[in-house]
């Protein structure tokens, strides 16, 4: 069943690519050829791990599953990012998202910016939102019938030292200005795509104003979908 499965996985992968024109010559043939075989290559090392990964968590990929337009849909989806993507790291959650679609169809219209945040995040980026994912807004903004108002809370945090040690460790060669450029990089970056909200910038009192830029911070709602989004649950 696997190398059926398998087979019917990679025929899959192959159909969603259309047939590059080469410009023409000898060396436009050999480029395109190369680049041909190491697409190929990264699928079939996907696929194989996808189904690998299936088998150990006992789920069987059913037959109207496959052929089903929701699973086709972001299996093609993820299969044209992985042929670009070389990161283990990344890799595992496109796998974790297969898998969890497996049973169940994630439907939403952010589907296609998650997964090329997947793409476009740096693995600390992401490693940085776990961090935070039990910060933000719990409880109802609803005001329900008879009731005076509504029960809600927000939660921040600042992780500044230990996401800085886990810069210095990825990065043993950087200076102490790189160390701190590269944190300011990947927390200003989060924030331009609504991942996480600084304190500083919301908040109207004393205290928020003396307090120090991209330190205090909570997950967004949109955030925490997105970390929902990348997990095998």
């Amino acid at each position: 069943m696997n190398n059926k499965l398998k087979e019917v996985l990679i025929g899959l992968a192959k159909a969603s690519f259309s047939a590059l024109p080469t410009v023409g010559g000898l060396f436009n043939e050999v480029i395109f050829d190369i680049r041909g075989r190491i697409v190929q290559k990264r699928v079939n090392d996907f696929v194989e791990s996808l189904l690998v990964c299936l088998n150990d968590l006992g789920i069987v990929l059913e037959e109207s599953v496959i052929k089903s337009e929701e699973f086709n849909d972001i299996y093609i989806a993820i299969i044209k990012r992985v042929v670009d993507t070389k990161s283990e790291y990344k890799l595992k959650i496109f796998q974790d998202i297969l898998v969890s679609n497996s049973s169940i169809s994630y439907q939403s219209d952010f589907r296609e910016t998650f997964l090329d945040m997947v793409t476009r995040l740096d693995f600390i980026e992401l490693e940085i939102l776990k961090m935070f994912e039990h910060t933000g807004r719990s409880g109802s903004m609803d005001i329900e019938e008879g009731c005076d108002g509504c029960v809600s809370m927000l939660t921040s945090a600042s992780y500044k030292e230990r996401i800085i040690e886990r810069i210095r460790v990825e990065f043993p060669h950087n200076s102490k200005m790189e160390i701190y450029g590269k944190y300011e990089f990947y927390i200003c970056d989060l924030i331009s795509k609504s991942l996480l909200i600084d304190t500083k910038t919301v908040g109207n009192t004393y205290v928020d104003l003396e307090r120090e830029g991209l330190t205090i911070l909570y997950i967004t709602d949109f955030g925490k979908e997105f970390m929902k989004f990348i997990r095998s649950e």
